[in-house]
């Protein structure tokens, strides 16, 4: 039996939950769309064509046998897959006739995965109905036929007799009907027999039917759900409906579901991740991200990091200018026999933070690795988009092999920083990082789409949030067009470069980063990946805690060994072709 090859969309914001559709028989994912134009503002919403509709895959022979439970067997692949993007792993399933049949199964058998269930005249069939469908299965087979012979006439039909849908219903239905497998329709199976399932299902559950005569369930099937002494069984009627509620009546439809599908949502258990003990009591200190409000969220900025901190010994600090950028330098007093150089950039969201915040820890990298520290004051968003950030960089990378012209380079960068590395590596020109021997990253801040499962997770923080990201990003990105694509294989700078990556467990930036880690390795980069325990975004590097010791402990031997080391292939490329 094939389980994977089921076509489906998905559409909305993701902020109440996850709705998981299924449709009619001979219906398809295209008759369901008002769901997605409903539920799209709060919901992410997956409309799903069932096997052997719409654009899925036909029924294989041998799941002709027992069609249903091939249906409910590839659905299943869906949920699943659906519920694994969630915060809450779990989703709100909706289904229709054979798709609330369907879902209902699906319901039983993974109650885990659903936190509530909409049922709309699920085709949970008596024998009686049973016995009818199983007969009219060749007349049901002539009519698709027809339909798609005579289809202009056959929406006119649908039209006179269906006179309360909205215009675009008219078209799905028609599309069902067009790409229905046929060899299914023949089975005369649209549903499941039996109603025991509404017995076992372990979730909150709307059945919603209608007074029409085609209904499944109406009155009577209504006032038997009694029979099932399931608490978390509830049953609205929708009058002057027939078997397709939500198309006859799509406002009292929604009166009974909204409501419903937002206490589910509310209800679901949000994750609660593990936070080291000793960075949480830090949190009380962290000012807001106002993102959207720069001026206020530099001011906080200047309040807390602005104090100038006093340096270690055997630290020089140098400030230059370089065609009006600021480029602090910290050159440290023992010195190797081979000059290298760490070119270093700060955090703050593209929109915040200026070089002399960082001045402690620069200081810190300076010693532990030997190295001279370059640190530019980049021009921040809104007043200086993007791509002016990464220009500075690049300024400052040609101070660096001006002044240093034989020594290796290593560039470290954190939250937003670290993205700027990552802009530096895409659009410096080959003959900028001929001496790059390696990158450390913390936190990175790579990717304005902001569309991750931890994004979802942890939209509201610790420290930052999903609003504050978008009104950063749409700072800094402007008009540019600025995607962070997909590194491509082969391409860059990548191969054979040492990177080391450290990424947060509670932080909506935690995905992108493993993902951009990911196609750092396919594009051929020596790439070292760290995730500590309870770590959250800004806390990396808090002086005196045991993460940033675990940090600055791997960053100490990064940084020996990449600048000890042999220059990576594509450094050694770039100085060949000079």
């Amino acid at each position: 039996m094939r389980h994977s090859a089921l076509s489906y969309s998905v559409s909305g914001a993701p902020i109440e939950g996850t709705i998981v559709a299924f449709h009619g028989v001979t219906d398809c994912a295209a008759s369901l769309h008002s769901l997605a134009a409903h539920y799209g503002r709060d919901y992410r919403v997956v409309l799903c064509d069932l096997l052997g509709h719409g654009l899925s895959a036909r029924f294989a022979k041998d799941d002709l046998a027992d069609p249903f439970s091939a249906l409910v067997a590839s659905a299943t692949d869906v949920v699943v897959r659906a519920a694994a993007s969630t915060p809450s792993r779990q989703i709100l399933l909706m289904g229709h006739s054979l798709g609330g049949a369907v879902a209902a199964h699906i319901a039983a058998a993974h109650p885990a995965l659903i936190a509530g269930l909409v049922l709309e005249d699920p085709a949970l069939l008596t024998p009686e109905q049973v016995q009818t469908y199983r007969e009219a299965a060749e007349s049901l087979g002539k009519t698709q036929q027809r339909v798609r012979e005579y289809l202009p006439e056959a929406i006119a039909s649908l039209r006179e007799s269906y006179t309360t849908w909205t215009p675009s219903e008219y078209a799905g239905w028609a599309q069902g009907k067009t790409e229905v497998d046929l060899d299914f329709i023949a089975t005369g199976v649209v549903g499941r027999p039996g109603r025991e399932v509404l017995g076992q299902l372990h979730m909150p559950t709307l059945l919603v039917t209608g007074d029409g005569d085609d209904v499944l369930f109406g009155a009577a099937g209504i006032e038997a759900l009694a029979e099932h002494r399931n608490p978390q069984l509830r049953g609205v009627l929708i009058p002057q409906s027939t078997h397709t509620v939500r198309r006859d009546q799509d406002s009292a439809f929604y009166a009974a579901v909204d409501p419903f599908l937002a206490e589910c949502a509310k209800a679901q258990v949000r994750p609660q991740p593990y936070l080291d003990p000793q960075l949480t009591p830090l949190l009380a200190g962290v000012p807001e991200q106002t993102t959207w409000d720069t001026a206020a969220m530099r001011a906080e900025g200047e309040a807390l990091l602005g104090a100038e901190p006093e340096l270690p010994a055997g630290i020089r600090r140098e400030v230059v200018t370089e065609n009006g950028l600021e480029l602090r330098i910290f050159h440290p007093d023992s010195t190797t026999t081979q000059p290298r150089v760490v070119l270093s950039l700060h955090g703050g969201g593209y929109v915040a933070g200026r070089a002399r915040y960082d001045d402690a820890r620069n200081a810190e990298i300076a010693q532990l690795a030997e190295a001279t520290v370059v640190v530019p004051d980049y021009r921040l968003a809104p007043e200086h988009p993007f791509p002016a950030a990464v220009e500075d960089c690049r300024a400052a990378l040609a101070y660096i092999t001006r002044v240093f012209p034989s020594a290796p380079v290593l560039i470290f960068g954190d939250s937003a920083g670290a993205g700027l590395a990552d802009q530096v590596l895409r659009f410096a020109q080959p003959e900028e990082l001929a001496g790059l021997c390696g990158v450390v990253a913390l936190e990175p801040c790579v990717s304005p789409r902001l569309d991750t499962l931890s994004y979802r997770t942890y939209r509201d923080g610790p420290v930052w949030t999903r609003e504050a990201a978008a009104a950063a990003w749409n700072a800094y990105v402007g008009d540019s067009g600025y995607r962070a694509e997909p590194i491509s294989a082969g391409s860059g700078p990548y191969s054979g470069l040492p990177m080391l990556l450290v990424v947060n467990p509670v932080d909506p930036l935690r995905d992108e980063g493993l993902d951009w880690a990911r196609d750092l390795m396919d594009a051929g980069a020596a790439v070292e990946l760290h995730m500590y325990p309870g770590t959250f975004h800004g806390m990396l590097s808090a002086p005196g805690t045991d993460a940033w010791a675990k940090v600055r402990a791997n960053i100490s031997s990064f940084m020996a060994a990449a600048f000890a080391g042999p220059l990576p292939t594509s450094t050694k490329e770039r100085q060949n072709n000079e």
